[in-house]
Order: C-alpha cells, then sequence, then structure tokens
C-alpha cells in the first residue's frame, strides 16, 4: 500500500553514542496511522537510526511489529520494509537513516480502535506498539544496531490529513460546551471556500476530540491532498459526549443549538463563501442532515444524508419502521440539491426511511433529489455501512462542490 505522507518538521532524535554498536531507542520509532474508508489503521512504523542504513540485508523479517489489544500482544503484519530519507512512506526505497516498515492495513488487528456493542461507543486506544528488532541493522559507517529481544516502544504517532485538523472546544452563551476539529483550505487573498460541516455517527461519540475524524472517512474524505487540491475547503466536525441512553443526539437541545452556534460563528469568524455551505451526515448524523436542512433550508447550498431518517419523530430511533405520515415536512427543502444514499439491507436504519423522504420530495415537485441505494450483500462490512461506498463516490464529490445557492 502506497500512502505518499510526508510529516514536515517533525523531529525525532538520533543515536549519538561513539560505540559501534548502537541500540535503537524508543524516542526514533514512530506509528503512522492512516484514516481508510472503515476507520484508522496503523499503517507503518518508522525507525530513525542516525545514519545512512545500509539497506541490502533488509528484509520483513528484519522486525517484529506487535500492537497490544485487551492487554497481549499481537503480530502485525509487515508487508514492505525499505530506507528512506525523510520520515515518510515512499512508492520506492531511498537511502537514508529512516527504514520504513509498512504494515498489512488488513489484518486482524490493524485497526486502531475498539467497538463497544451493548454502548454502541467506539474508542481509539489501539496504539500500543512495539517493534524489535529481529536480525542485525547496519548504518553505511559500519554501526551495528544487534538484534534484541527488547521491545521498542513508539514515541510518536502521526496521522496524516488528521493532524492538519486544528482542536477545539466551543461554548456558546448558555454555557454549553462542545468539542470540534476544523480543517482550514491553503487561502489567497480576497477569496472565499466552501464549507462542509460533517455529522459523525453514534460510534463517534465520546470526550476525545479524536473519534469524529478517525472513526470513518466523513471528516477527511474533504481535506485530504488531493480533493483541496481541486476543491479547497474548510471541514468542520463537531463531536457530540456519548451518554448512556443511546438517541437522536443531534436533533436534541444542548446539542442542536450548540452545533449550529458553532456552525455560525465558524461561517463568520472565517472566509466562507456563504453559497457554498454543505452538510453530510451519515447514520445518526444522517437524521442530523435531514433535521439541520429543514430547520435551516436558506442556509444550505446542498446535502448527502447517509443511511438516516428523513422524519425523525422522536419514537422511530429503534424499532419497527414507521411510514411516513405527512410528506409537506419536506416541503421547505424540496428544491434544495441533495443526495441521499442507503443500502437495501442495513439492519440498523430501515431503508424506506430514505425511499420514503426521497419519494416525499418527488411528490412535492422537486426535482434536485437524487437517490443512490445499494442493493442487497453489495455494502462490506454490513449494509449499514453505506458511508464507505458513498464517500468514495466522485461523480457525488463533485456534484456536491458544484452546488451554490
Amino acid at each position: 500500500m502506497v500512502l505518499g505522507i510526508f510529516v514536515g518538521g517533525l523531529a525525532l532524535s538520533g543515536c549519538s553514542s561513539e560505540s559501534k554498536d548502537k541500540a535503537l531507542k524508543e524516542s526514533d520509532v514512530t506509528l503512522i496511522t492512516n484514516v481508510l474508508p472503515d476507520g484508522e489503521v496503523g499503517a507503518a512504523v518508522i525507525c530513525d537510526f542516525g545514519d545512512t542504513i545500509d539497506s541490502s540485508k533488509l528484509t520483513k523479517d528484519s522486525f517484529k511489529v506487535e500492537v497490544e489489544v485487551n492487554g497481549k500482544p499481537k503480530k502485525r503484519t509487515i508487508s514492505k520494509v525499505y530506507t528512506n530519507n525523510k520520515v515518510a512512506v515512499s512508492e520506492s526505497s531511498k537511502e537514508g537513516q529512516y527504514v520504513v516498515i509498512e504494515l498489512d492495513t488488513k489484518d486482524e488487528y490493524a485497526s486502531t480502535s475498539t467497538f463497544n456493542e451493548e454502548k454502541f461507543l467506539s474508542t481509539r486506544d489501539n496504539l500500543d506498539y512495539t517493534v524489535t528488532l529481529t536480525k542485525e541493522v547496519k548504518t553505511k559507517e559500519g554501526i551495528a544496531y544487534k538484534a534484541s529481544e527488547k521491545k521498542n516502544k513508539i514515541s510518536n504517532v502521526v496521522t496524516p490529513v488528521v493532524d492538519d485538523f486544528k482542536k477545539g472546544v466551543y461554548q456558546d452563551a448558555s454555557g454549553s460546551k462542545m468539542q470540534y476539529r476544523l480543517f482550514e483550505p491553503k487561502k489567497e487573498p480576497n477569496k472565499k471556500y466552501p464549507l462542509v460541516l460533517f455529522l459523525h455517527g453514534s460510534g463517534e461519540r465520546g470526550n476525545d476530540n479524536y473519534m469524529q475524524v478517525v472513526g470513518n472517512e466523513g471528516a477527511v474524505a474533504w481535506a485530504n491532498p488531493q480533493q483541496q487540491k481541486k476543491n479547497p475547503a474548510y471541514v468542520l466536525a463537531p463531536q457530540v459526549k456519548a451518554a448512556e441512553k443511546l438517541t437522536a443526539y443531534w436533533t436534541e437541545e444542548p446539542n442542536y443549538t450548540t452545533m449550529f452556534n458553532l456552525l455560525k460563528e465558524t461561517i463568520d469568524k472565517y472566509d466562507v463563501d456563504k453559497n457554498r455551505i454543505y452538510v453530510v451526515g451519515m447514520s445518526n448524523g444522517g437524521i442530523g442532515t435531514w433535521n439541520i436542512i429543514k430547520k435551516n433550508p436558506d442556509l444550505f447550498a446542498a446535502a448527502v444524508p447517509i443511511c438516516g431518517i428523513g422524519d425523525f419523530n422522536g419514537s422511530n430511533l429503534v424499532g419497527e419502521y414507521e411510514p411516513l405520515k405527512d410528506a409537506s415536512v419536506f416541503k421547505e427543502i424540496k428544491d434544495m440539491p441533495i443526495w441521499a444514499f442507503h443500502a437495501e439491507d442495513d439492519p440498523l436504519v430501515d431503508v424506506r426511511y430514505s425511499r420514503d423522504a426521497v419519494n416525499a420530495i418527488k411528490e412535492l415537485g422537486g426535482s434536485s433529489i437524487k437517490y443512490t441505494e445499494y442493493p442487497k450483500g453489495t455494502v462490506k462490512p454490513m449494509g449499514h455501512s453505506s458511508w464507505i461506498p458513498a464517500l468514495q463516490d466522485k461523480e457525488m464529490v463533485n456534484w456536491l462542490f458544484n452546488q451554490s445557492k
């Protein structure tokens, strides 16, 4: 897997002893994580040996990489080992002091988070990595790093794109607080930029100000370098606190008002193009997306609700499907560009909720509504995860940025 990552300005200490034999220090080991469509994974470990490495004898079995899971070390699968002249994952090996150990991002222990089914909550905790030298590594100056049973812990974690999001805590006039991440585009003078508001799903609730940007691609899809080069934009990703009872939190107080006030302050504070404000949400965030556009039909230029409920009534979050009773609830947004996504076999949010919303808008005369329904068995790992293909749909991404009030 080629990640194409460069971490500018990262200071990793080298080894300075005059001895001809040295040991790798924990301060020399960095974990690179990467956010994939289904969440963040440990993607590579990079070791700094201080001097240019003789790469001629480096092999995949020169190292052992482990991650602690539930208190036990689990071996990660190494896919590639090579040298580089910077802290980066590269397409080809270059002479340098860094050894890049790429990991199989599909192996059993790749994920950096744990999902608690009872609480319906993910936590980012699988970052306790170690690397062990199983074969001697030499520099071109003849200094040897001997094979050892010592497990060197990582001292740095770098997550490209996510690290470019600023952390913040917003507090409104009522005293209600909400953590958030904000990505700012590279700006030019006297130019305004669109803003994407991303509303996370239930698994990404919490107080860490991380899970809403690493739990899936919902936020980073709009901030990655390729996308920003084509469509520079702000990305705002608030995070709701985790409550014991799972509710439609984006529709409830104080969450809704605090989130909306945060959005308004961001729009006013930065050079945001007020004609190009978009909202994207998945699952519970999909419910929040339908909710916020119905309450503010004149604010948003377009919306992408993914596996949501178009007309949440306070009781249809769980349990049996409830048919739409009144199509007129969509009257104010019938002409808004909306692209809804859902999987036919979604086991958590009945697909009929999206069908009802789309059909109601069409019955009201709306012609800007688009709908993608994934056939049974096509969305992996389960039907609820329709955001995985939706966020990789380049047609949808281009469509979104082409919308303007």
